[in-house]
């Protein structure tokens, strides 16, 4: 298992959390690709995300979140970015997507609950960066595990789908 040892993107490192580069650095470019981002409070990895010409729907329970990253995001990328209020556990489905970034919606004992809408939403192949627990990090079975980083009680991963 490797490590988060993950280089640069074009992005300073400072403004891009860990998981979220170490998920840019091996899913790269976007182009034709959609990825969902659960929780964007001050939308980095939603912009992030658009500057590799990634299709991004981001989803927070704030509307004032989406008011922001759509100011923080490049004009030429607004027609490729979808926001939409709501949270995972009052989603019935996710969109399809190519990538999954979620840093909190599947901590706590709702996770596994969870679980499925994710594996749902990611195609064949498409990649999983999360923020997981010792407990729910045992859903990864079968996954492909390409990260792995200890953050305190967590364990932030990115993995790829079966």
């Amino acid at each position: 298992m490797r490590h988060d040892t993950s280089p640069r993107v074009g992005i300073p490192r400072s403004t891009v959390p860990p998981l979220c580069s170490t998920a840019l650095t091996l899913a790269g470019a976007g182009a034709g690709r959609t990825a969902v981002v659960i929780g964007c409070p001050n939308g980095v990895e939603a912009t992030a995300l658009l500057g590799l010409g990634w299709t991004v729907i981001g989803i927070d329970e704030d509307p004032e979140v989406h008011e922001r990253v759509r100011a923080a995001a490049d004009v030429a990328a607004l027609d490729r970015l979808t926001t939409v209020v709501g949270t995972l556990p009052r989603m019935s489905r996710l969109p399809d997507a190519d990538l999954v970034l979620t840093r909190t919606a599947l901590l706590g004992d709702a996770g596994p609950t969870l679980w499925p809408r994710v594996v749902e939403a990611l195609r064949p192949g498409g990649l999983l960066a999360a923020r997981l627990t010792a407990t729910s990090a045992g859903l990864l079975r079968g996954w492909a595990l390409l990260s792995e980083r200890y953050s305190g009680p967590t364990l932030e991963v990115v993995a790829r789908r079966p």
